[in-house]
């Protein structure tokens, strides 16, 4: 059987994982910036799931998580 496709979803029922992401901070801070421009505000939600956060510097979160991670070496 030979799956086809419908430009969205595998018409054969294969699920797909979803991965989305989001930040209570990062809204947080663009609502107090006012930030109301879809554009701009799917834009710093991109960022920071990439790990570039234009929030980065006054984030509590993001101190809290960078003060607590163990660098860990490459094996090979």
């Amino acid at each position: 059987m030979t799956n086809k496709l419908d430009g969205i979803i595998e018409a054969n029922g294969t699920k797909q994982k979803e991965r989305g992401f989001n930040c209570m901070q990062l809204i947080s801070f663009l609502t107090s910036d006012g930030v109301k421009e879809w554009g701009r505000w799917h834009g710093a939600h991109i960022q920071v799931a990439a790990g570039v956060c234009p929030y980065a510097k006054k984030c509590p979160i993001r101190e809290k998580t960078v003060n607590h991670i163990v660098f860990q070496l490459p094996l090979f």
